[in-house]
């Protein structure tokens, strides 16, 4: 701010300066002229007629620079003209310059201008010279003027902007108080709002959102935490219970079964641990940018399909299963397709339909079973952790909750949708149970 006042003032300096010279210049000139024109008519006399400004001089010289007519009183005939021989050359090129000390009329500095012309056939010279002396005065005026002023104007500006920031960024300062008070276990704390309706409220407004998104971040972390510590619980229990009446009350009738059953729940507990696993590589961002290569999508169904088959009892039907490119992760769409039919086979009656077509820019995986199907309110919950519906909560179901969870979360990473529906009945061609859609972009 200084330097925009300080460029200010040496600009209105310079400024005034031109336009004052400007105007004597003007004054020089027409005085050359009008001398010029009683010259030319042969009515110039030894005094020259006055304009009226005592502070202008206007004289006439002759090749030795003797006076020969002179508007002064005190400047006669035949002296000396006071101004320097030979008049610079800008002065001779009918320019208007500034000469210092000249000693004409009361002294000082003058603007000059001067004329060539020619008087009963003698040259001459006709110069004019217009006093500065009233317009230092001005200049000198303006320049003590800023010298107080600037410095007073800086002083106050640099006070109104520090007031003013000052209170502009006490609401910030405020904001930052705060968030440093915020920790981990305090996310569901909010920033207090400013009143005004500007930048800062909306900073404190991005903040709080940002908060929120923490605090159900953390939520939901210490939801999945307690969730996969109460699943893996009962396996375990099982297994040292059981472990416990092997060692307490050996039998070799009994013995065998028991191994039989403490590999069931071994199993389990083995699928439910790869199962948090995939769950928490699906949401490393790292681990949810996929792949770029191209996977035939119903060879994996295929695959799966032929392994599924071998596990239960419930028929499954794969002729509608077409060819599907997409791009991604092979073994994770492995997964996908795995959980789909693990879910369909452990909810179906007898039948499980598998479907993969495209449409257009899009690859479809459908997989329908006869099962009571997911009521209407659920079928959003179903991708998240931990949901297993009423029927799927015994031990012998044998899900943990975790595979449309999966699905979800390894389908978005590739771009796609997932989502669950009722499947027609079977007077419409379908099975009637739950249907479960995959849409991913095709390759």
């Amino acid at each position: 701010m200084a330097v925009a006042v300080i460029a200010a003032g040496l600009g209105l300096l310079a400024g005034l300066q031109r336009s004052i010279w400007s105007r004597l210049d003007t004054t020089a000139q027409q005085r050359v002229s009008d001398v010029s024109t009683l010259v030319r008519d042969h009515r110039l006399r030894d005094l020259i007629p006055s304009n009226g400004s005592d502070a202008d001089v206007v004289v006439v010289v002759d090749s030795s620079g003797h006076v020969v007519s002179s508007s002064d009183y005190d400047i006669h005939p035949g002296q000396a003209g006071g101004f320097p021989r030979p008049l610079p050359a800008r002065i001779r090129a009918g320019h208007t310059a500034t000469l210092m000390d000249l000693p004409v009329g009361d002294g000082g500095d003058f603007r000059v201008a001067a004329r060539p012309a020619r008087l009963k056939g003698v040259p001459v010279t006709i110069i004019a010279a217009v006093s500065l002396e009233q317009s230092e005065h001005t200049l000198d005026s303006l320049v003590a003027g800023l010298a107080i002023g600037v410095p007073a104007l800086t002083a106050l500006v640099a006070w109104t902007i520090w007031l003013t920031a000052g209170r502009t960024l006490r609401p910030v300062e405020t904001l930052r108080r705060q968030a440093t008070e915020i920790s981990a276990t305090g996310l569901h704390r909010r920033l207090d709002l400013p009143p005004s309706q500007d930048e800062v409220h909306a900073l404190a407004t991005t903040l709080n959102d940002m908060l929120g998104r923490l605090d159900q971040a953390s939520a939901a972390q210490r939801r999945f935490v307690a969730d996969a510590a109460h699943e893996l619980r009962s396996p375990l229990a099982a297994i040292m219970a059981q472990l416990e009446v092997m060692a307490a009350y050996p039998d070799p009738e009994r013995d065998p079964k028991t191994a039989a059953d403490l590999l069931e729940d071994a199993l389990r507990l083995h699928d439910l641990v790869e199962g948090l696993l995939a769950l928490a590589r699906s949401e490393d961002p790292a681990a949810r940018r996929p792949s770029d290569r191209v996977v035939d999508l119903d060879e994996v169904v295929l695959a799966e399909v032929r392994h599924q088959r071998g596990l239960s009892t419930a028929a499954i039907d794969a002729r509608g299963v077409s060819a599907g490119r997409v791009r991604g992760d092979a073994e994770a769409l492995r997964r996908v397709v795995r959980n789909l039919l693990d879910n369909a086979r452990r909810h179906a009656a007898h039948h499980v339909r598998v479907r993969l077509d495209q449409h257009g820019d899009t690859v479809e995986l459908t997989v329908s079973d006869d099962g009571t199907g997911i009521p209407e309110p659920d079928r959003l919950r179903v991708f998240e952790r931990f949901t297993r519906l009423d029927e799927a909560r015994s031990r012998d179901a044998g899900g943990s909750g975790l595979g449309l969870a999966i699905v979800g979360k390894v389908v978005t990473a590739h771009g796609g949708v997932a989502y669950a529906d009722q499947d027609p009945p079977p007077t419409d061609g379908g099975l009637g149970g739950a249907r479960l859609v995959v849409r991913l972009p095709s390759a």
